[in-house]
């Protein structure tokens, strides 16, 4: 067999519309946002005119630029430099709140050659035609195939293809080359590995499922990129090895053959599109279920089979519903926080559990009483061992209400924001992560073993200082000092659990926990 054409590892797909990346903002339509963007202009204008009318050009331009920081998403718009004082929408405003295929961008990322700007196919609605060709690309597939791919299609691809190949993003490659690491295919016993912020491989001698996998492209680094990426003062030095520039990485293309991919909430980070797309059309991709009363949230199967496909096999999965893939038994269970408290969501943490061990994986969720009830219920009469992967343990309480960041009372690209009562800013939200009270608890009533701190980057791909660079993403990641403090609140815990002792993307053994 000749060689193959192949996605190279230094390339993974993102998504855009027009000039803004896709995040639960702009992943559906609300006509709401666009009234509000509409009237945000009108009433800027309006009060422009009146302004002008009673002061100088210049106090008329001071009170208005004072005025304009107090309306939110005035990042919206923009005051123009001439003597009219016109008030515009900026280029990408209506990218960035308005789900329009027509506009959708698939953009590769290029991890070897490093650009100001991704390469990009201007999919619009033929993104289940392109995502398609990608999928195949990813595993490889003989050119001749392709051609015949490329034929067949709607759209004319093979040009943009021709041009991928001259940037290398397309490579050729010996089929019986072995790209998936040996690790993640050898083993008959249950195993997690943990590969990178919240994505989580969970594998038995029969079955292998994924979580939220958000993987980045092989990198080529650069010197200022071991500036800001890599320091002892870093978490994440403790989950790899070896650490420093020459470490492992992983890309969509590596993951061993998956059983299933489970996604526990909308954010990008957690379900991506770009890394989706990649993988086998016909695997099953499992989401929460959806209420067209909760504009917050994002329909994940409407989402992903208008982008990827409509044969994209998606399962919803509602709270305390079970799926059970090959010998893992899969079982929902309510996602806490990441919201106002007015503002329910029907997100998911997931439970896994074979004969042998469990796992909970519980992303960005705070992990509350009822949970615990949930896991100790599924799980107290049970002498397996038990990992459970959540955000860091906390002393207990709440947070004075919900936002990403403390100097930031509203978000720009989640939903929450614009569905709010403005009374619900300052009430009571869950923390995430598990109260070190509850870890004692389920330690009493499991057999917690190890707990694994995730879902907060923790690795070097996630800390490119550059904000212009596509590879940049903005997250929060844990420091050793975090995760030191961390390991001495579990040690203080009677029969509490480790830390999770297993490297990036080196499986670990639960069997013999």
């Amino acid at each position: 067999m000749g060689n193959q054409l192949r996605l190279s590892l230094f390339t993974v797909p993102d998504l855009a519309i027009g000039r803004a990346p896709l995040t639960p903002q702009n992943s559906q339509f609300d006509p709401k946002r666009v009234e509000y963007l509409e009237g945000m202009v009108e009433y800027l204008n309006g009060l422009s005119k009146d302004l002008r009318n009673r002061h100088s050009r210049e106090e008329a331009r001071s009170r208005l630029e004072k005025i304009l920081p107090q309306l939110p998403y005035s990042e919206l718009v923009t005051i123009a430099t001439n003597g009219k004082l016109a008030v515009t929408e900026i280029p990408s405003a209506r990218d960035r709140i308005v789900f329009n295929q027509d506009r959708l961008r698939i953009a590769l990322l290029d991890g070897l050659h490093r650009r100001p700007e991704s390469p990009t196919i201007h999919a619009g609605r033929y993104s289940p035609e392109v995502s398609r060709i990608v999928s195949t690309l990813s595993r490889g597939v003989p050119e001749e195939s392709l051609a015949r791919m490329l034929g067949k299609g709607g759209v004319g691809l093979a040009p943009a293809i021709k041009s991928l190949r001259d940037l290398q993003l397309i490579d050729e490659s010996d089929p019986s080359a072995q790209i998936v690491p040996q690790s993640l295919l050898d083993g008959k016993k249950d195993r997690l590995t943990w590969l990178g912020h919240a994505c989580i491989l969970f594998q038995t001698s029969r079955s292998s499922v994924c979580v939220d996998p958000f993987l980045r492209p092989h990198i080529k680094w650069t010197e200022k990129d071991l500036k800001s990426s890599f320091s002892d003062s870093f978490g994440d030095r403790l989950f790899f090895d070896p650490y420093g520039p020459q470490l492992t990485q992983l890309t969509p293309a590596q993951l061993p053959p998956l059983d299933a991919v489970f996604v526990t909430h909308q954010d990008i980070d957690h379900c991506n599109l770009g890394v989706l797309m990649t993988l086998p059309e016909d695997l099953p991709i499992i989401v929460p279920d959806y209420c067209p009363d909760h504009m917050w949230e994002v329909d994940l199967s409407a989402l992903i089979r208008r982008v990827l496909g409509s044969k994209r096999k998606v399962i919803r999965l509602r709270h305390g519903e079970t799926i059970t893939i090959g010998d893992i038994r899969a079982t929902a269970f309510p996602f806490i926080g990441e919201m106002p408290s007015s503002l329910k969501t029907l997100w998911n943490c997931y439970l896994f559990e074979t004969d042998q061990a469990a796992v909970a994986c519980t992303a960005d969720s705070a992990v509350t009483d009822e949970s615990v009830d949930f896991l100790i219920q599924r799980l107290g009469r049970k002498s397996k061992p038990f990992v459970l992967c959540a955000r860091l343990v906390h002393s207990g309480g709440k947070s004075v209400g919900y936002r990403d960041e403390a100097e930031s009372l509203l978000n720009f690209t989640r939903l929450w924001a614009w569905y709010m009562t403005i009374w619900d800013l300052f009430q009571p939200v869950e923390v995430p992560g598990i109260s070190e009270g509850l870890v004692r608890k389920l330690s009493q009533r499991t057999n917690l073993r190890f707990y694994l701190p995730y879902a907060m980057g923790t690795a070097p791909w996630y800390r490119i200082a550059d904000v212009n660079d596509p590879l940049h993403v903005p997250m929060a990641n844990l420091s050793a000092r975090d995760l030191h403090s961390l390991s001495e609140t579990l040690k203080a815990i009677p029969k509490g659990p480790s830390l999770f002792p297993g490297k990036f993307a080196q499986p670990f053994s639960l069997a013999d926990a």
